[in-house]
């Protein structure tokens, strides 16, 4: 985990789905912050949080010194203007990546987390990205690497915890029925995960997942909300790309891509900071 700076350890802010990651990582930052701020996006249709909430209160058993704080933001306005602020130059010079949403989607995440951190002088935000899902441009390690200089910018550390840690085997869906139905884990799995350093394992021995991966279950997908769809997405990026390219090859098309975004976003915050309720984002940010 990189070093934090010990002049802000009392609070931290995380990215949080409410998943297995991203409340390993809640975990981890409560060894070291006191204050945890736990960020909920949605678009459209606001998520159900009785499991993110079953979750935090696990959490909160675990870390009796932490206080986390909740809060669910509505990304609907600001990823719709991160989609279609002009379009057709990034058509034009973008091709097909225009349709990257799962980018935009994550983009907007990171807009509000700076955003948040602004308001409230806080100077971490971490999140729970593992190496899963690679094809995400918001899973990539060069546009990572584009995000953590945004915040760079505004004098804040973005921090991936569980970046490097091991990812649990794939489950049949079969297996995953017999957990959601029964809640136990086969001798195989408990011993393979035994063996791993995974984020399901290490939630599972400080006693807050029922077993070392119920990713892919039904728990699973109760406990988080996933903002975006990636139907097109994945189209383009199987078909269009990753069909007649390396996969480094669409990596450095998504760099260019979100160096445009990002700079476009890196405006946005600046004249935010200066101007606040009067900004072009405060409407963004603000849901009605």
């Amino acid at each position: 985990m990189p070093k934090i700076s010990t002049r802000h350890k009392q609070s931290c802010v995380i990215l949080y789905s409410g998943g297995t990651d991203s409340t390993c990582t809640a975990a981890l930052m409560a060894k070291k912050f006191s204050n945890i701020h736990l960020l909920t996006f949605y678009e459209d249709k606001k998520p159900s949080t009785s499991a993110i909430n079953d979750n935090i209160h696990s959490l909160e058993k675990k870390f009796v010194n932490t206080k986390f704080i909740h809060k669910i933001i509505s990304t609907t306005k600001l990823v719709k203007f991160i989609s279609f602020h002009h379009f057709f130059s990034y058509l034009w010079k973008h091709n097909w990546l225009v349709l990257s949403t799962p980018g935009f989607t994550t983009l907007s995440w990171h807009v509000n987390a700076i955003v948040y951190c602004l308001d409230n002088n806080i100077k971490v935000v971490a999140d729970g990205l593992t190496r899963e899902l690679m094809h995400f441009p918001g899973h990539m390690d060069g546009v990572i690497k584009i995000f953590k200089m945004l915040y760079e910018e505004f004098g804040i550390q973005y921090i991936n915890p569980v970046r490097t840690w091991d990812i649990p085997p794939d489950q049949q869906f079969i297996d995953r029925l017999i957990i959601d139905q029964h809640g136990y884990f086969f001798p195989s799995e408990d011993s393979e995960a035994s063996m791993k350093k995974t984020t399901g394992q290490y939630l599972f021995r400080l006693g807050i997942m029922p077993n070392p991966n119920i990713k892919g279950s039904l728990l699973d997908h109760q406990m988080q909300y996933d903002c975006y769809p990636f139907v097109l997405y994945n189209i383009m990026v199987f078909w269009l790309y990753l069909n007649f390219k390396p996969y480094e090859y669409l990596c450095k098309k998504m760099e260019y891509l979100f160096k445009d975004k990002i700079e476009d976003m890196q405006i946005l915050i600046t004249e935010y900071v200066n101007k606040r309720e009067q900004s072009k984002l405060y409407g963004l940010l603000t849901e009605y």
